[in-house]
């Protein structure tokens, strides 16, 4: 049972191994110039550099231009990337900054409607329920200021480690950790609110 065990790590960690160098190739390729390349890493990171955008911004049709900026800005300065992480790591790094810029933006302080989930399901029976709480989720990490909404984005949902999001955001691991735990405990007390609101209607 043990060697079994031991064995699938292994299995696990060779094939880890093998995607990070063939990334790594693909990399280098791209700072050459090659197009496949781009491509490539465009392919393999596009989903979930839209899906942080998109948590951060609060806007799933922003988060698509955002995206498209931050690669656009990531692959300019790729002779950057000195392989001292991952590469995604890197990558939200300039995500993370491009969406907070965006929010500085005098333009993006008008007045925005409310949007319903767009997260890749269609609502139907049984769904119901988790969309409305969903969209309550979403509104409420809306009311969180956008360096404490990427915290828990990059924590939460990307499952990044605290020494990852400290590289991303380019702060002591110290205050991930501190930041991380106001970012929750803003986000719990807005849900008790949420929650208190809903039940004296």
């Amino acid at each position: 049972m043990v060697s079994e065990f031991a064995g699938k790590i292994a299995a696990a960690e060779s094939k880890e191994a093998t995607v990070d160098r063939r990334e790594m190739e693909q990399i280098e390729r791209a700072c050459a110039g090659d197009a496949g390349a781009v491509d490539w890493l465009v392919s393999r990171y596009r989903v979930r550099v839209v899906r942080l955008a998109a948590h951060v911004l609060g806007d799933a049709e922003e988060a698509k231009d955002a995206a498209q900026d931050a690669f656009i800005h990531a692959f300019r300065s790729l002779g950057g990337y000195r392989n001292e992480g991952r590469f995604y790591t890197w990558l939200y790094s300039i995500v993370v900054r491009v969406c907070l810029d965006r929010r500085r933006l005098a333009w993006w302080r008008r007045e925005r409607p409310l949007e319903t989930p767009d997260d890749g399901f269609a609502a139907s029976g049984g769904e119901i329920a988790d969309v409305e709480l969903l969209i309550v989720a979403k509104s409420l990490m809306a009311q969180l200021s956008p360096p404490m909404r990427a915290m828990l984005v990059l924590r939460e949902l990307e499952g990044l480690e605290y020494e990852e999001i400290a590289q991303v955001l380019r702060i002591p691991v110290g205050r991930v950790r501190w930041r991380l735990h106001a970012a929750r405990a803003q986000f719990q007390e807005l849900w008790q609110r949420a929650v208190e609101e809903t039940e004296s209607v």
